[in-house]
């Protein structure tokens, strides 16, 4: 059985709230609907594909769409990314020109963080189940499913207009041509695997990425939640009216939950993957005017990682510390995706086509971390924090589109799609216990017991969900005058968000047992005999903040006219305008279910934004001849701040580890961009871009770090003015050139591209905000980016070989305050190795040696190391079968 939230919000309490927040401003019918009317559909069992097959030099199609596109772009096709071996699309996607990746997630474009970036799946919108941003995890997406990425970086008036770096658009795999049959198993190993892996008793579905209800908050404290309004003895004996039962009822459900949650060592095991596809394409008659094609099947992952590392908080500009940490960890994670494509065309004129998606990714994390603060080294002790982080992410999306020309009706062309998403992120066991140790001279523990305090053991139980609809239309009419053809293009875009968010917080109170009591494993501390032992004193606490539930949504109707003008196929100008109309409320709950004002701080007004602006935009292409064409691109654009960046709701923000809160105060911000490129197609097949771009931003959104006397934190602020500047230039080389004729300087190619920039924001302090630097870099952009790659491809096609390098400079992970200065990631050196051998027509086996250098992710601050992780070296062998 799944967690599930202490309350329900009814249909009726909804409407209120949106009634309350909006007034006649907006509304928001999406958020009406019942949370427990969802849980079939997230319950759905979807098919997934792996295609792996012979590797070309480059896909000559996405090379062409990336000449053809009017509007500054780059491409990746499936064979690029099979060639590197990347395992999803957030790793394929740093080998793109300019491109970064951060935490193996999220994207970087031209040095712009990850709100400045927009995504799609094939052309459409879809929900992020990651509850601190409103972007999608790229690495939700296997490579097995991606037929190619497009990164548009020049803003077009049929995208988004929440555009700032680039727009990325991931493509699932394309209906064949003919039948096909194929299936791949693999193995993975990492050299950190050589230590046994942490663990603990869970669930028996842990492989499949499901918890079977072993994590799951039980159904007697959830009813406890209904009958006495809360679960502490005070609630209870409200409604008992006698103490000793009431303390009796809040120990009794604490005998009910889990706590057969011991942390063990255990031999660390090779990891597993695996993949079986499908794919058909038949004339349904004599004639061939209808034809009907699919493409299905399934792609598995199951691999734990070790991993060390360390953390620190600076307590002034001189780098005497606050407080560190050293963690030994290790992450199981089990990823199911699936997708099921169809397609029917009727002569060459109509093509309906539907796409189905499902991506699951469950992460537990199992860590120890030794912490030492000013106090604990004062009583010459450290605490010891066992922690179990479970979480499920899942995303379903189904589309179906249509694509139509009439002939008889100007030669109008038609195109129109519907999608609806639904992203889920659910936490049903995130714990974390504490002892007290006491340490040798040599770092041993000779002593450990259970932290005396009120929060030794706290759970937490968390539900988000996110559901969005999409839907658009769109008409082009073309025009012939003379040379020139000129296609006038209008359409209307619709999408809609509906979010909620439900977090339980409960604590084992240890401040009064009795010290024998406090010595063992966790579920001896915390038997049923401790719990129930009166001179222990034990009481089971409901710790969830005001805020820990939201309810949110967003609505943007949108509007496009766009022309394209090609005049003798020497000149190609394209451009219009797009019109929002934007909408958007986020409301934090009380644990009662009311909507919060925090304590009279804010308005219910305050959560609300509404507006609306024009955005144009203007492209033009010189084509200088078959081979050159200069690109000159202009455009009006804007981010606004993610939902969670809006509110005061504190949370966990995952890449750092720090509580961050949310600022009410923040606007859009407005952007001015302008690109210029210049390419060479060569008939070889290779080719050389170079270009140049500028970005004037107004009110930039960044991350500041706030010290109070409690803790630190990380919140939002608006700068005042922001620009960021660059060169990019990009390269394909065949190596023939150098002894023609020579099968292996035939085989033999290079690749790889360059991106150099700067950027400077200034930013003034703001209530208890207190930047240090007024005037820096932008929060996340690397003054360089570089991509190589080198690969041979043998005369007879039996083998494949690429070696991969890629780097970024230094970049501010987040913005220091009150004198300690920003905090800078250090450069990653990335160099992967990849062989693939077809020793039959029907079989591949491909090796991948990941990270061969055995580079460390480092943060530093005031040149003091505050953050170290070692991700290890990687390496996957696969087979694969294709019929």
């Amino acid at each position: 059985m799944k967690s599930q939230p202490k309350f329900r919000t009814s249909k009726t309490g909804l409407a209120v709230a949106k009634a309350l927040s909006l007034a006649s401003l907006l509304s928001f019918p999406a958020l009406a609907a019942d949370t427990d009317t969802e849980a079939g559909a997230d319950n759905q069992q979807v098919e997934v594909i792996s295609v792996v097959g012979r590797l070309q030099r480059a896909a000559s199609e996405v090379v062409e769409e990336r000449r053809e596109i009017p509007y500054v772009a780059d491409l990746m096709g499936a064979d690029q990314i099979a060639r590197t071996g990347d395992s999803d699309a957030a790793a394929a996607l740093r080998r793109v020109t300019g491109l970064t990746l951060r935490n193996g997630q999220f994207i970087y474009v031209r040095g712009l963080g990850e709100r400045y970036s927009s995504t799609s799946l094939n052309g459409a919108q879809v929900p992020s189940p990651d509850p601190t941003r409103s972007v999608i995890p790229m690495d939700l997406f296997p490579a097995a499913i991606i037929q190619s990425l497009s990164v548009q970086k020049a803003a077009s008036p049929a995208n988004p207009a929440t555009f700032g770096g680039g727009h990325v658009d991931i493509r699932t795999k394309a209906i064949p041509n003919d039948f096909f049959i194929k299936f791949s198993v693999g193995g993975q190993y990492n050299t950190n695997n050589s230590d046994d892996r942490l663990t603990y008793p869970g669930g028996d579905d842990d492989w499949q990425g499901r918890d079977d209800g072993t994590r799951a908050l039980p159904q007697s404290v959830s009813d406890a939640f209904a009958s006495y309004g809360g679960i502490s003895v005070t609630d209870i004996f409200r409604v008992v009216q006698d103490a000793d039962q009431a303390v009796a009822i809040n120990r009794g459900l604490a005998q009910d939950m889990n706590r057969n949650m011991t942390l063990q060592e255990k031999s660390s095991n090779p990891g597993f993957r695996g993949s079986l596809s499908v794919g058909h394409n038949l004339d349904l008659d004599d004639a061939g005017d209808w034809r009907f094609g699919f493409v299905g099947g399934t792609y598995y992952k199951n691999q734990t990682d070790n991993y060390r590392q360390r953390e620190a908080e600076l307590a002034n500009a001189e780098g005497d510390l606050n407080a560190s940490a050293n963690v030994r960890g290790s992450e199981q994670i089990v990823q199911w995706s699936g997708m099921w494509n169809m397609g029917l065309e009727w002569t060459d004129d109509h093509k309906l086509s539907t796409h189905t998606t499902y991506l699951s990714d469950t992460s537990d994390d199992v860590r120890i971390t030794l912490e030492e603060t000013l106090d604990t080294i004062n009583e010459d002790r450290a605490l010891e924090v066992h922690s179990v982080d479970y979480e499920e992410r899942t995303l379903i999306s189904n589309q179906i589109s249509g694509q139509h020309f009439f002939p008889y009706l100007w030669d109008i062309e038609a195109n129109w799609q519907y999608t609806d998403a639904r992203a889920r992120r659910q936490a049903p066991n995130e714990l974390a216990y504490t002892y007290s140790v006491l340490q040798d001279d040599n770092g041993a523990i000779t002593d450990r017991a259970m932290a005396k305090r009120s929060d030794a053991a706290v759970y937490r139980y968390s539900d988000l969900k996110d559901d969005t609809e999409n839907y658009g239309f769109d008409l082009m009419l073309p025009l012939y005058i003379g040379d020139a053809e000129l296609k006038l293009k209008g359409g209307y875009e619709y999408f809609e968000r509906a979010r909620t968010s439900y977090s339980t917080r409960l604590a084992f109170d240890a401040s009064r047992y009795q010290a024998d009591n406090l010595v063992g494993d966790f579920d001896e501390v915390f038997s049923d005999a401790n719990i129930s032992n009166p001179d222990n004193g034990f009481a089971l606490l409901d710790t969830t903040s005001e805020t820990d539930d939201y309810i949110a949504a967003q609505m943007i109707d949108a509007g496009f006219a766009e022309f394209d003008l090609n005049w003798a196929d020497t000149f190609r100008i394209t451009g219009g305008a797009r019109y929002e109309d934007f909408r958007q409320v986020m409301l934090p709950l009380t644990p009662e279910g009311e909507i919060s004002d925090e304590g009279g701080r804010n308005d219910v007004l305050d959560y609300s934004t509404a507006e609306d602006g024009w955005y144009p935009s203007l492209s033009a292409t010189w084509i200088m001849n078959d081979e050159m064409q200069l690109r000159l691109a202009y455009s009006k654009t804007l981010v606004r701040p993610d939902l969670r960046e809006v509110a005061p709701v504190r949370f966990k923000d995952p890449v750092t580890g720090f509580d961050m809160i949310g600022n009410a105060d923040l606007d859009s911000s407005d952007i001015q961009n302008v690109d210029v490129r210049w390419e060479w197609y060569m008939e070889s097949g290779s080719n050389l871009s170079v270009g140049a771009f500028y970005k004037d931003l107004e009110a930039p959104i960044e991350s500041v770090q706030v010290v109070t006397e409690q803790d630190t934190l990380l919140t939002f602020q608006n700068a005042e003015n922001g620009e960021i500047y660059g060169l990019e230039t990009e390269f394909h080389q065949e190596l023939g050139f150098i002894n023609e004729g020579s099968a292996i300087w035939d085989g033999l190619f290079v690749s790889g591209n360059l991106t150099l920039s700067d950027s400077e924001i200034t930013i003034a302090p703001s209530g208890n905000i207190n930047p240090t630097n007024s005037k820096r870099r932008m929060t996340g952009h690397s003054e360089w980016v570089a991509n190589l790659q080198l690969s041979f491809d043998s005369p007879d096609n039996l083998h494949a070989a690429t070696l991969v390098y890629n780097v970024f400079g230094e970049r501010i992970a987040y913005a220091g305050s009150a004198g300690l200065d920003d905090v800078l990631e250090q450069p990653f050196h990335s160099l992967d190795f990849t062989y693939s051998v077809y020793p039959l027509d029907q079989m591949a086996v491909k090796f991948k040696a990941k990270n061969i250098l055995g580079q460390e992710t480092e943060y530093q601050q005031e040149g003091k190391e505050v953050f170290w992780k070692e991700p290890g070296t990687e390496f996957t062998l696969t087979f694969a079968f294709e019929f």
